[in-house]
């Protein structure tokens, strides 16, 4: 299947390849059942390169918290609305298969959806919405009289400041939570040097620091540095520990939940 994907749209595919590594490997973090089938399915799956395959232990730890957090909070929500942000080709609404109550929408631009719609059968309770979610009246389609858990994984650190405040404001109805990874200030500048996003002309446009002057109330931070140390083994761990202990590199990346009262 041809796939025509534009800037950040690409980086989608690198995702679910790390995904799909990672279930092949002898010690997998997230082991996503789903990936490799998919990415069988992709014309011309890309070619990582050591730089970019060196981040799937800490992309596939991403994952795996998101769906820790996720599952908790669908646990103490029979009924709820989940909008799964920027889900890109993610099995997410598979992996954690939320029951009958809860509407699960997975959001995204355009010709990623329509690529999703073409790799993924229908499932009940799960929607598929293309639209831009920086544009305020994206949200109105959305219904506000449930408990609603926001997830945006891999996607703010690709909007403006503007762009993050948009979604914050339109997203996170009264009550709603928010699980969102960031990045630190200094990892934007770090981004543009790498040659994969250079050759898909994206990179980080806002970080940490832009998401805390807009969110709600903070109700939890996990370094997804330390996620990552602690969910590999040899070489690797011992790489991401000593990582660790630079300054201002343990919040490189790290994974946050925000309340809105």
């Amino acid at each position: 299947m041809t796939v025509e994907l534009r800037q950040e749209q690409r980086t989608m595919l690198w995702t679910l390849t790390m995904h799909a590594h990672d279930a092949a490997s002898a010690r997998p973090i997230l082991g996503d059942p789903y990936a490799a089938e998919l990415l069988d399915r992709v014309d011309d799956p890309p070619d990582l390169g050591l730089s970019l395959g060196g981040n799937t232990p800490l992309i596939c730890a991403r994952a795996k918290l998101i769906d820790d957090v996720a599952r908790g909070w669908l646990a103490r929500h029979d009924e709820a609305v989940v909008l799964h942000l920027g889900c890109g080709l993610d099995s997410r609404v598979l992996r954690l298969d939320p029951g009958p109550g809860v509407q699960w929408f997975d959001v995204d631009q355009e010709p990623v959806i329509d690529l999703r719609r073409r790799l993924y059968d229908e499932r009940e309770g799960a929607t598929v919405v293309a639209g831009d979610v920086t544009d305020p009246s994206f949200w109105s389609r959305f219904t506000d009289d449930l408990p609603r858990l926001v997830l945006a994984e891999g996607l703010l650190m690709y909007l403006d400041p503007a762009g993050v405040q948009s979604v914050v404001d339109g997203a996170l109805t009264g009550g709603a939570t928010l699980v969102a990874d960031t990045v630190a200030p200094w990892v934007t500048w770090v981004a543009g040097l790498q040659p994969a996003m250079r050759a898909a002309d994206t990179g980080f446009r806002s970080s940490t620091a832009d998401l805390a002057k807009v969110a709600p109330r903070l109700v939890d931070e996990l370094s997804l540095v330390d996620a990552t140390a602690t969910r590999t083994g040899g070489l690797t761990s011992t790489a991401v520990r000593l990582f660790a202990l630079v300054p201002h590199a343990r919040n490189a990346m790290v994974l946050q939940t925000y309340e809105r009262a």
